[in-house]
């Protein structure tokens, strides 16, 4: 689809030589169909050779990819550990205190977060505590207080989605005749939440996560750039940008893998916890 677009790869702004823009399209095979580029790709990828980049040519893909998935898994691991302590801390904080001024704050806070996009609260972020208050740095990941910003920015919104998912699972699965059974035994409130309530509630949760991996990864490109973090999503948007097709590719399979390994990991855990979906399987 890239090649379908006008540009090139050595379409720079000093248009180059055509003998030598030849000879570079001839190395790298575009001048190829692309029934044969794909076939000398696959050939190279069933033999582990994800290619050299076409813009770095002193460096591998595989290199490219190592040196950059350190900084992006980071991130967004910590996004994703974040969104799901919170989303049970406030969740269940709200459902405890139902009807009262905590759970109307909680309330307006998760609508607030949910009517803006997640790219907005980048630059405000970066306004407000990286320029007006001076209180953390908005570029590079070299110390603890370089993830607050890329993290906020990552988190609020998906937050907000967990929260308010988790939130009115937990109200429905509290209108249950069990629950109101507990209640008539005595049983303490939080023990209600936490030993009847919680993991009845889990499957819209747990459900919800694997989109929420694959929107958090795929949401960190546009966030790496705009912190300037050096992984896999900075590399990915300027691989774009200079139609760097083996770097391109090499992402996209890399990618695909990981999302496809979170998928199967994230069905393994709904099964466990629903018996229903063990005893169809």
């Amino acid at each position: 689809m890239l090649k379908a677009l006008p540009g090139g790869p050595f379409d720079e702004e000093t248009a180059l030589n055509p003998l030598v823009k030849e000879k570079l399209q001839e190395h790298w095979k575009v001048d190829q169909s692309w029934v044969g580029q794909a076939t000398s790709y696959l050939t190279s990828l069933v033999q582990g050779d994800l290619g050299v980049s076409m813009t770095r040519p002193e460096r591998t893909v595989t290199e490219i990819i190592s040196q950059g998935v350190a900084n992006t898994l980071t991130l967004n691991a910590l996004a994703l550990l974040f969104i799901l302590i919170g989303a049970f801390v406030i969740s269940l904080v709200a459902v405890r205190f139902k009807d009262t001024w905590v759970e109307h704050l909680i309330d307006q806070t998760v609508i607030a977060f949910l009517s803006l996009p997640s790219l907005f609260w980048g630059p405000l972020l970066i306004y407000f505590f990286g320029f007006y208050w001076n209180v953390f740095p908005v570029a590079f990941l070299t110390g603890p207080s370089h993830y607050v910003l890329p993290l906020l920015t990552l988190c609020l919104r998906p937050l907000a989605v967990l929260i308010r998912l988790l939130k009115n699972s937990l109200n429905e699965n509290l209108q249950q005749d069990y629950v109101r059974t507990a209640r008539a035994k005595g049983v303490k409130v939080w023990n209600i939440l936490f030993h009847h309530v919680l993991k009845n509630s889990l499957i819209p949760f747990l459900s919800y996560v694997g989109p929420l991996i694959v929107s958090l990864l795929s949401g960190s490109f546009l966030v790496e750039v705009l912190f300037a973090v050096p992984g896999l999503g900075t590399e990915f948007i300027s691989a774009l940008n200079d139609r760097d097709y083996t770097l391109i590719v090499g992402l996209t399979l890399f990618y695909g893998a990981l999302l496809v390994l979170v998928n199967s990991f994230i069905d393994v855990l709904i099964k466990m916890a629903d018996p229903r979906l063990r005893e169809e399987a």
